[in-house]
């Protein structure tokens, strides 16, 4: 690890809050790397971002650059064995994945800080000499197919076809991404092995590469790990996009059109695309995004408040879209009412008048200083996120941003360019425009081949430009006024004492307020969670439907007001739960206890509109009954929690609750939800213990004559010893599927830790042997499954080529077998390292102020309020031996088994 180093790229800006150190450099052979040291951090990752995706894809062998990704995980050279990395990843709480977009694919890796050298040895190797093993490339053929045949009715895949055949035929885009059986069929001229061998050779070089490396090791160390790992990778060209670039995606019959898609789920949907040229070059700026703020606006007299008074419009999005070299689809995605697509034309010429507005207004510096303050806020104060998922980030970045930039490149407004603000509004058309309408009564003539999407395309008429164009006189839209909750300067409150775990500050009147002035996260956030537990609201499937429906309206009905708050950092949820509805709040902390008083100001007095009542129960209605459609194992997941959890109702029973409502029959319901009610809360942030005193006067103040409830008593359905519990779902879709759950016999730490354990050291086998070697489905897995802290663990498996028994049995026996084999094959030494990870996991630092709020939270709503539940766990599994963990899952899987399977049926 001693060989120098060619070349240091220089420093990366980051916030002065930011723990982090950086390093960035580039090895002998060219290869760019970022290391990040987070310090004190359990996890460690890697990234590997490749400039090549599927538009680099041989015509004639459409999807390789997505097979390829799945056959380097499948054996090298160095590593012949395709589980031995994902095992040792799994010994060591961690795992790998990867992706393959259009013109970038990306291969990743989390586990323990101290196995991260290993853990580069494989990972580094993946990318040297691969064996494409001819045996694995038709196996792996067979998942490939049994991926795009998962998604053949997934809407967003539907949609994006029809976008590929109504595209410039000669534009890689057109390309078909996923691969199946007949895309990646052998050739006569060049076998598939010699294919994935070709593109390896081409694009899986060093210069082509960005590396990112994350660990709590100081970045020196990291750096040496990089070189001594990374260096053996070839060097070579670094592939040009600039050949992209002159390529226009659509031909000009192609833009001014009206395309219609019949989805196969309910849908309203609208969306306006306007192709613009490529944004890369933008990034210091970000005009698209600024424009994308104005358009998107909720606030008052906003072009979605207007088009939402209408009666038109649900929700309405602006700046979405992909995006990549020479090309940039800025999208309005709007969810239309059912009046809304009787008056989709009008709609649109709404959107058009208000971009001409922007053009002729909207142009102004303290509008862009506005948009630049909040990024330049969130930068300031942002979160760090867990290293398995900053890796692939900024290896990403890394092609994007120069170095510097690697982190503020996403946050980066240097300044608004006037004159590529007007050109990029110029360009904002009807001429130039694609409107799709997705509805299920719309006009198609052609179906799409892959995905068999029905759609149709036409011009736009003379008559329908000239709407477009035309001013919209009855319209009263206007452009966002300046946002009173924007500062430029905030500091966290002074620290009163440093606790570590929240205080129940407050416990009278049937309301227990908890609260901790965090003292590891100084900055001016803070999150406030208040549940009001209330036992009507799961009374049954119509009032958990009416709560629903109360909190989405309650939402609807506060969002225009609050919308600049939202911009500023303040944001607020508001959902039903099993014990009653809970509102949170989150961000900047100066203006919570504000927003909250309003927030419960508006919850008891506030009346519906009947328009939005019933714009917004059709389209839950619409959502709910939809729900039959999903993947069959997304049904089965379902049903497990409908089976074992307390005060849950099934989709389809909300529906029908909420469809034998009407606006009268709502009003009266929801007004007797909260009449009997308890309040727990959390408050927890920079916020100093007057505070939670204060939210308890306000909860008194709001609630008046309330407050009369206790809290509820929430059990999960226990199973007795050898219960077997079989059950068919019905399903839509042609895959079969089939969920294996067993329950644990308590909820002591001990049965927990038992379980964990199960997942840890039977996973990597059981997904190997039922997915690589049986090739039973492309979804298989197994996920260790508490309920309110009764443990459990489940197997499942969906397929395209087996039925249910035959699945019900592969899984039976793979599980069986593994159990049996424990003895002989899981040694003293694995052990120690299974029980080592699970340790680490179990006193793994908060690595947020939002993640350490989510788990006092979920300690309170467990009533585990002496937060000691991991030190139990973590004492139990010092105790456990190996002998009596083997004998105990043999107990709970084979000879004792509390046992529920789900299968599911058409």
């Amino acid at each position: 690890m001693t060989q120098p180093l060619i070349e240091e790229l220089g420093e990366v800006i980051k916030s002065p809050k930011d723990p982090r150190s950086f390093r960035t450099l580039k090895l002998p052979n060219g290869l760019s790397v970022v290391c990040v040291q987070i310090p004190h951090s359990k996890k460690a990752s890697a990234s590997l971002a490749v400039r090549a995706g599927h538009f680099n894809d041989p015509l004639e062998t459409q999807g390789l650059a997505h097979f390829l990704e799945h056959m380097l995980f499948l054996g090298n050279e160095r590593f012949p064995d395709a589980n031995e990395f994902p095992e040792f990843l799994s010994a060591y709480g961690g795992q790998q994945n990867a992706w393959t977009g259009s013109e970038f694919c990306n291969f990743f890796f989390d586990c323990q800080t101290r196995a991260l050298s290993r853990a580069l040895d494989y990972f580094s190797a993946m990318f040297m000499a691969p064996l494409f093993d001819e045996s694995l490339i038709n196996k792996e053929r067979q998942s490939i197919d049994s991926e795009f045949r998962l998604k053949e009715k997934d809407e967003l895949r539907r949609l994006y076809q029809v976008h590929k055949t109504t595209c410039n035929p000669e534009h890689p885009f057109s390309k078909f991404s996923v691969g199946n059986m007949d895309t990646l069929a052998e050739s006569d001229s060049h076998s598939l092995k010699d294919q994935l061998s070709e593109f390896f050779r081409a694009f899986f070089n060093a210069n082509n590469m960005r590396l990112t490396i994350v660990g709590a090791q100081p970045v020196d160390e990291l750096a040496e790990l990089a070189q001594h790992y990374f260096s053996d990778i070839s060097s070579g060209q670094e592939n040009d996009p600039k050949s992209l670039e002159a390529l226009p995606l659509y031909l000009p019959s192609q833009l001014g059109v009206f395309i219609q898609v019949k989805p196969v789920n309910p849908a309203r949907r609208l969306i306006i695309t306007l192709p613009l040229p490529g944004i890369d070059d933008d990034y210091k700026n970000k005009t698209t995004s600024f424009i994308a703020h104005i358009l998107g606006y909720e606030g008052p007299h906003s072009l979605y408040a207007t088009l939402r008074a209408r009666g038109w419009v649900n929700s309405l999005s602006a700046g979405g879209g992909m995006s990549g070299s020479g090309y940039k689809d800025f999208n309005l995605n709007i969810q239309l009412t059912e009046a809304g697509v009787v008056h989709a034309l009008q709609v649109a010429q709404a959107v058009f008048n208000y971009i001409q507005l922007i053009a002729s207004s909207g142009l102004e510096a303290w509008r862009y200083e506005e948009k630049r303050l909040t990024s330049e806020l969130s930068f300031h104060f942002q979160e760090t996120p867990p290293a398995g998922e900053l890796a692939p980030q900024l290896s990403v970045n890394a092609h994007h941003y120069p170095i510097h930039d690697v982190v503020y490149g996403d946050y980066r407004m240097d300044g608004l360019s006037v004159a590529r603000a007007k050109q990029t509004l110029s360009l904002m058309a009807p001429e130039r425009a694609r409107i799709t309408l997705i509805h299920g009564d719309v006009e198609t003539d052609q179906q799409t081949e892959l995905y068999h999407t029905p759609f149709s395309i036409r011009a736009l008429t003379k008559e329908e430009l000239n709407t477009l164009n035309s001013p919209a006189g009855t319209f009263s839209y206007q452009l966002p006024a300046q946002n009173p909750y924007i500062t430029s300067h905030v500091e966290p409150y002074p620290l009163e004492r440093e606790l570590r775990e929240p205080v129940a500050l407050i416990k009278s009147d049937n309301v227990t307020i908890w609260h901790l002035q965090d003292p590891d996260f100084r900055v001016p956030k803070g999150h406030i969670y208040l549940n009001l537990e209330s036992p009507a609201v799961n009374q049954s499937a119509t009032h958990f439907a009416a709560a629903r429906l109360w909190s989405e309206l309650l939402i609807d009905s506060l969002n225009e007001a609050l919308y600049d708050a939202e911009v500023a950092g303040l944001h607020f949820n508001i959902y039903p739960t099993q014990s009653g509805m809970t509102i949170h709040t989150m961000g900047l902390s100066a203006g919570q206890l504000p927003l909250l008083q309003q927030l419960m100001k508006q919850a008891w007095k506030v009346k519906f509109k009947r328009g939005r009542f019933n714009s917004i129960a059709q389209q839950l209605k619409h959502n709910w009954q939809s729900a039959h459609n999903n993947q069959p194992l997304n049904r089965l997941f379902a049903e497990l929690n409908l089976t074992l959890q307390p005060c849950l109702f099934s989709l389809s029973d909300m529906a029908e609750g909420l469809n034998s409502l009407d606006y009268k029959g709502f009003s009266q319901l929801s007004s007797e939800l909260f009449n009997s009610m308890g309040v727990s809360a959390l408050i927890h942030g920079d916020w100093q213990a007057k505070t939670a005193f204060e939210l308890h006067q306000l909860i008194r103040d709001s609630a008046s004559g309330r407050l009369t409830a206790s809290p509820p008593q929430l059990q999960p359905k226990r199973l007795e010893p050898h219960t077997h519990i079989h059950r068919t779902v019905e399903q839509a879709t042609g895959d079969n599927a089939v969920l294996v759950y067993f329950q644990g016999d308590n909820d002591s730490a001990e049965q927990q830790i038992t379980w964990m354990l199960a997942q840890q050291l039977l996973n990597a086998s059981l997904f190997d042997e039922l997915r690589t070697q049986r090739q039973l489905g492309y979804v298989v897995g197994s996920q260790y499954f508490p309920v309110r802290r009764l443990p459990g663990f489940m197997v499942f498996v969906q397929s395209p080529t087996h039925n249910t028994s035959a699945l019900q049995e592969h899984i039976h026996t793979v599980l069986h077998d593994k159990i049996e084999q424990l003895d002989n094959v899981l040694t003293l030494q694995r052990w120690k390292h299974a029980k080592q990870t699970l340790s680490e996991q179990l006193t793994i630092n908060d690595r947020s102020l939002r993640a350490r709020s989510q788990r006092f939270w979920g300690a309170i709503q467990m009533a585990e309020t002496h937060f000691d539940r991991n030190v139990e766990m973590s004492a139990a599994l010092e105790r456990l031996q190996l002998s009596d963990w083997i004998s105990e899952v043999k107990r709970l899987v084979i000879k004792q088994p509390r046992k529920i399977v789900l299968l599911s049926c058409q």
